[in-house]
């Protein structure tokens, strides 16, 4: 029997080559054949494969001609298809570009985080040392990003692999008076060594000395600007009101990506220069939440040596002889890492931790894929229309491999045109997404230098490219498997994705949660006008909130309570309703365990200066004296809860605050102390003049801009060191972080419906579509028969609708669920009834009704005796 086993060259070339080129490959085979036969193996082998190595040019060459060729002729032939279905590419178009801009903005966000701390020199070589603590309150260790404050030295002096290492301690803030103005600034602690861990670039300024003196500080460009305008910095005295006096001696540039959060530097000899903190900075125990310890290691260091060198070193400089505050270990921490890194307490700055990134990427990964689907699905529906298209190429010499090839070309081409269209979409998107208060606090907006760097297109163009090919990939495998023998005939009937249970599966998923989404926003505005228009239980108008800092309440009050536009002064330790709360444990003889109070010093005219309503008993009275040591007014649900009954049954009670014995003289009505999202929590009133912080003015209507005037002219005479502070209560209400963050959190959401919405719709449309073009025979007969419009219509709709009815049963009860578990924990909250149920589920009906009506009726009222000849 003869061998006619194919050499291997030729199984190579028949894999590389395009299958334009086989011919040559059956060139190639028969000369070698002829050669075997005639001249031997041997002889055939040199011949063959000295003709493969001299084509290899050639072959090159056709390949590139014919790819171009083929490529010039799939781009024709795309182009070709999107003029002729223009409303069909649109629909493709922007359900891509819609779910783009959404994964291209969380992209944007991953890669601007990632940058951070990315511009120093050796930052691979720079950890941050976090502590593994136990304190004697935790049941377990926690991981700290804070140390020791004497760790830096105690490494460059005892671990050799330490080349340098830096201490910082991160609560400076303070007032500071430049000339007759003053100024807040943060910042940190550090020393020289700050500059040889860490390459900030030092603007002016000798980073050898810049932060060696007590006193020396060092701001950023901003800052330096905020206090000097245009003049030059360097050397001046900034007073620190309450503090000491600070020399400019450095310029530090912060207009780079980094975690640490600061307007100044200032020299950690400022700290260490007052003794009593000196000797406790050493105490490792009380030291270890507020210092941080950076260091360099050297080049050939290895990471894991310097860990393991840990354990001695705590036991050489700590000992905690009642066991209940224990270092455990101390874990070195990537700089680079630190953004994006684990949930660790005590950080520096405001790090976005690693698990958030990974939420969003998994966000951006669930939205493409179903805009994909929708791709697919509107891609099938037209796949009786291309078809036959199909069938011509087949029977004219395309292979299977052609086929694929186009319609992923279409794909990738419909990809970038919905690129454009994204970015478009995302110029807007990431204003919003600057803006949101969150974003704002934490300084963690997107950088819009990005779109300065050209790979941030090409990153663009390949993320456009890899969703073309995962859009279409199914379609151009499913469309390249026609029989041409078939398709030619005219197949009314397309098996396949038709019989995907999946595909409806999906539906009924894009309709649940476009429901959830758009109830939970109605509720979440509800919500959101309800605590914007919230009876606070006190009278909020007309009332300025003044700081007193480090003047007494008698001072100011003989200052400005006979001025004409007061009515009236009381004096208080905190503001309500602003979401800061000082905490205290009330406890009565009906209890076993104390509840936690939101507490409230204030003085006689508090109640009525604040519109407090006083049901029963009486208001502190500075004539008798025990009212400042054991009299208190407790909250109508302070009361309840601490089972002391009516309000009335509750005066005269003992109850024990803190541990110390009160006396219920009054109660009053609950207010708002926390927040808006918060009512009826347990409010205690103390007489307490050795604690006031606010001076609260209730002024005449319509003169609170003359008083603030009045104020900030003669707020001097008070001789306080600090600059005035006040507010107009009814902003600060306004200005609630809650309520700015609720706000924050409506646009998101409300966003995410209207994105929900808009791709379930698509999804909705293509299976519309796909049915309209699947049943046109059988729509034809049944209006030759007789069928009118109307029930054509009711025929196509009826799956669909039922489907989105199947989307409503769960979407409904599952909303309701959602929105009921957060709700459970709003103490003030809106009143949720049926009508927002119900108006979410007919929103939702209506734009499911109005996508397929669109495609139906197009069928009902297309030309039956055309659609019969044409099948």
């Amino acid at each position: 029997m003869k061998n006619y086993s194919t050499p291997f060259i030729i199984k190579v070339l028949d894999v590389l080559l395009p299958h334009d080129l086989h011919h040559l490959i059956g060139d190639l085979e028969e000369e070698y054949y002829w050669n075997k036969k005639n001249e031997g193996r041997s002889y055939a082998y040199l011949s063959l494969w000295s003709q493969v190595l001299r084509s290899i040019p050639y072959f090159i060459l056709q390949s590139l001609i014919w790819n171009t060729v083929m490529i010039l002729n799939y781009l024709k032939v795309t182009w070709r298809g999107i003029k002729k279905h223009k409303s069909f590419s649109l629909i493709n178009i922007l359900g891509l570009a819609a779910s783009m801009a959404v994964c291209l903005l969380i992209m944007l966000f991953i890669i601007d985080q990632r940058s951070y701390d990315r511009f120093h020199e050796h930052a691979d070589r720079i950890y941050r040392v976090n502590s593994d603590f136990k304190s004697g309150g935790n049941n377990e260790a926690i991981l700290y990003a804070t140390s020791p404050a004497d760790l830096a030295a105690k490494l460059e002096e005892e671990i050799p692999a330490v080349e340098e290492a830096v201490r910082l301690r991160g609560n400076y803030s303070g007032e500071i008076r430049v000339g007759e103005k003053t100024f807040n600034l943060n910042g940190v602690f550090t020393d020289g060594d700050f500059f040889k861990v860490f390459d900030f670039e030092l603007l002016k300024g000798d980073p050898q000395t810049a932060l060696s003196e007590p006193g020396n500080i060092v701001l950023s460009p901003e800052t330096a600007k905020k206090l000097f305008d245009s003049d030059d910095p360097m050397g001046k005295v900034l007073t620190g009101l309450g503090d000491r006096d600070y020399t400019v001696t450095g310029i530090v540039n912060t207009e780079v990506k980094t975690h640490f959060n600061f307007e100044v530097l200032v020299s950690y000899a400022s700290l260490t220069s007052k003794t009593a903190l000196t000797e406790s900075l050493s105490d490792w125990k009380n030291n270890i939440y507020q210092s941080y310890t950076y260091l360099k290691i050297k080049e050939q260091a290895q990471e894991d040596n310097l860990t393991s060198q840990f354990p001695s070193l705590i036991s050489r400089h700590y000992q905690d002889e009642e066991g209940e505050n224990i270092i455990n270990s101390f874990v070195l921490q990537p700089l680079t890492k630190i953004n994006l890194g684990p949930i660790i307490s005590n950080e520096v700055g405001n790090s976005i931790p690693g698990i958030i990134a990974w939420f969003l990427i998994g966000f951006a990964l669930i939205i493409i894929l179903i805009a994909c689907f929708n791709y697919v699905s509107l891609t099938i529906a037209k796949a009786l229309n291309r078809g036959k298209e199909v069938g011509v190429r087949k029977v004219l010499g395309a292979f299977r491999s052609n086929v694929i090839k186009q319609f992923l070309t279409e794909s990738v081409i419909i990809a970038i045109l919905a690129l454009l269209f994204s970015i478009a979409i995302l110029k807007w998107l990431l204003p919003e997404f600057n803006s949101l208060f969150i974003i704002n606090m934490s300084e963690n907006q997107i950088d819009l230098s990005l779109f300065n760097h050209y790979w941030v297109y090409i990153f663009f163009l390949m993320f456009s490219v890899f969703v073309g090919v995962l859009a279409g990939i199914y379609p151009a495998v499913y469309l390249s498997s026609f029989q041409p023998s078939k398709v030619l005939k005219g197949i009314s009937s397309i098996k396949g994705l038709s019989a995907i249970a999946i595909r409806k599966t999906i539906i009924v998923s894009q309709f649940t949660f476009s429901l959830v989404f758009i109830i939970t926003a109605i509720i979440l505005f509800k919500q959101f006008n309800f605590m914007v228009n919230v009876d606070h239980g006190f009278n909020s108008e007309h009332i300025i909130n003044v700081a007193l800092q480090d003047v007494s309440y008698e001072r100011f009050e003989s200052r400005y309570a006979n001025h004409t536009d007061v009515i009236s002064m009381a004096a208080s330790s905190k503001v309500p309703a602003l979401g800061s709360i000082t905490g205290a444990w009330i406890n009565s003889e009906s209890l076993t365990d104390p509840i936690r109070g939101h507490s409230f010093d204030v003085d006689e005219n508090y109640i009525q200066t604040m519109g407090l309503n006083l049901l029963t008993g009486r208001n502190f009275n500075p004539e008798i004296g025990s009212d400042s040591t054991d009299a208190a007014i407790l909250g109508k649900s302070a009361v309840n809860k601490l089972g002391l009954g009516s309000p009335t049954e509750a005066l005269g009670k003992p109850v024990e605050i803190n541990d110390a014995s009160y006396t219920i003289i009054g109660v009053i009505d609950d207010f708002i102390s926390a927040n808006p999202l918060r009512s009826k929590d347990p409010i205690l009133m103390r007489y307490n003049p050795d604690n006031y912080y606010y001076a609260v003015v209730k002024i005449r209507a319509g003169e609170t801009a003359s008083f603030a005037n009045y104020l900030e002219s003669t707020w001097l005479d008070l001789n306080s060191v600090y600059s005035l502070k006040y507010k107009i209560f009814n902003e600060q209400l306004q200005e609630s972080p809650i309520l700015v963050l609720f706000g924050d959190f409506l646009k998101v959401l409300g966003l995410i419906a209207v994105f929900s919405v808009l791709i379930s719709c698509l999804g909705l449309l293509g299976m519309a579509m796909y049915s309209a073009e699947n049943r046109i025979k059988e729509i034809g007969i049944r209006k030759v028969l007789g069928a009118t419009s109307g029930n054509i219509v009711y025929l196509l709709s009826k799956e669909y609708l039922f489907l989105v009815g199947i989307a409503v049963l769960i979407g409904t009860p599952l909303a309701w669920f959602i929105n009921n578990l957060w709700l459970q924990q709003v103490s003030n909250k809106t009143a949720i009834g049926p009508v927002i149920f119900i108006a979410g589920v007919l929103g939702t009906v209506l734009l499911a009704m109005l996508t397929i009506g669109s495609q139906t009726l197009r069928a009902a009222k297309a030309n039956s005796i055309q659609n019969l000849q044409s099948e």
